[in-house]
């Protein structure tokens, strides 16, 4: 599967890093689990990074054949920051593989990728902070308060 070159692109990876939020100074970041057809969508809608080590690509590959992304993975690691442009990072977590010091090995045989098993989540930046978002939800409805109360008086003559 091609996806577009948007500028907007989607950037896919094993992990979460604290390097990869450095680009986005004050802001809020959503986390959700999605699917495999909403990050399908999502993909084409804007296109997909991938940012992975090399010694992940059999790991990327299995994610690829499982769920049929059509990952164009990289020879090497491509480094990213999320920022303005970039906003979206969906990363796949992979439970059911042995493990050293917490990070993921260099390299499985098929029998260890077949116990693997992925799920997704979807890391989205508002250039808003949160307190700026929640004092403007605050606003938002003490005015339909003030709306409601102007709708629902009661006139006496």
């Amino acid at each position: 599967m091609s996806y577009p070159k948007t500028g907007k692109e989607v950037y896919v990876s094993l992990n979460l890093s604290n390097t990869m939020l450095t680009g986005i100074g004050k802001g809020t970041i959503t986390r959700e689990t999605v699917s495999v057809d909403y990050l399908k969508e999502l993909f084409a809608k804007h296109g997909v990074i991938v940012s992975c080590k090399p010694e992940q690509r059999a790991l990327l590959q299995r994610v690829n054949e499982t769920y049929d992304f059509g990952f164009e993975i990289p020879d090497s690691l491509k480094l990213f920051q999320l920022s303005e442009q970039h906003r979206r990072l969906v990363v796949i977590n992979v439970q059911g593989l042995q493990r050293r010091g917490g990070s993921l090995l260099s390299s499985y045989t098929d029998e260890e990728l077949d116990e693997a098993t992925f799920t997704f989540v979807k890391y989205y930046v508002q250039s808003k902070h949160y307190d700026e978002l929640q004092r403007e939800i605050d606003r938002l409805k003490a005015e339909i308060e003030q709306d409601e109360a102007w709708i629902n008086r009661t006139d006496s003559i």
